[in-house]
């Protein structure tokens, strides 16, 4: 079977690992009732494994592969990404390609400046530095589309308070990058905010470009005016980057923010195709 179009690598979530599951299941063009017999797996673990529910074991996968027709080389990759996933560590990509400008694709309503603010290290004891990195973060410029640098010592700060930020940093395979997406509601529009660190000591090995931009819960439409992108390069794991933009909505609902990250400087994030969804934030209740 041809699955070279499908690349494991990008995989970052399990429900994402699940719809390319369900999409090997499809070209081989087998049903649950059959890759139970096929496999020797129940119909209970196949469903909840093509759902997302539940990240599947290792022999589940393997026998589900080769059931579908994948060689034993062609299944390796998804055995990789099935660990990967396991284990929370994005895997050792190839070295980011050289991005030859910054990518600023603001879009419509866009306002403010997308250069980096950098807080200077404290050497004073770190209870104080995080106490002033705090006071310094009070009074830097939130205009929209503003990103910032927070450079501490030790774990990186948790976001400013008012947001509602996903629970833990996302790892994202291909950029060498894990992103925590944040919400709220900020003078009448929706800011959305994603936290970038590095998740290799080394920091990231070029310039990637950040995403984020604003869905609706339950239409699930992306707005394309709301993709906002920014230039990130981490000289380390101690760093943390915020790439934030404000958009105000077409009409009340519940929206989230979505975020996702890549080398080169694409216009669109991987995720833009209507199967993925990106990483997501919690959601917000917004009335104009």
């Amino acid at each position: 079977m041809d699955v070279s179009d499908l690349n494991p690598e990008q995989i970052v979530t399990v429900q994402q690992f699940a719809h390319a599951l369900r999409a090997i299941q499809s070209r081989a063009g087998l049903s649950l009732r059959q890759l139970d017999k096929e496999a020797d797996v129940s119909k209970s673990t196949l469903s909840l494994m093509l759902r997302g529910e539940r990240l599947p074991t290792k022999r589940t996968v393997e026998v589900f592969l080769r059931a579908c027709g994948l060689s034993e080389e062609q299944a390796e990759p998804w055995l990789r990404t099935r660990g990967r996933l396991e284990s929370g560590w994005p895997a050792q990509g190839p070295a980011p390609a050289p991005a030859d400008e910054a990518v600023d694709d603001q879009g419509p309503g866009a306002s403010g400046d997308t250069q980096p603010i950098e807080i200077p290290i404290d050497p004073r004891p770190r209870r104080l530095r995080l106490g002033v990195a705090v006071a310094a973060a009070a009074v830097l410029p939130v205009a929209a589309g503003v990103w910032g640098v927070a450079q501490l010592w030790g774990s990186p700060a948790s976001p400013i308070t008012g947001e509602a930020c996903r629970g833990g940093y996302q790892p994202l395979a291909r950029a060498g990058v894990a992103i925590k997406p944040c919400i709220e509601s900020s003078e009448g529009r929706v800011r959305m905010n994603v936290y970038i660190k590095a998740m290799r000591p080394s920091g990231t090995s070029g310039n990637i470009t950040t995403y984020v931009w604003l869905t609706n819960r339950d239409t699930k439409d992306k707005y394309r005016e709301s993709l906002h992108t920014c230039p990130v390069s981490l000289a380390d794991d101690q760093k943390v980057i915020t790439c934030a933009y404000a958009f105000t909505p077409p009409a009340a609902g519940t929206y989230y923010t979505a975020a996702s990250a890549q080398t080169g400087t694409d216009p669109l994030p991987p995720e833009w195709s209507p199967h993925y969804t990106g990483t997501q934030s919690p959601t917000l209740n917004w009335q104009p």
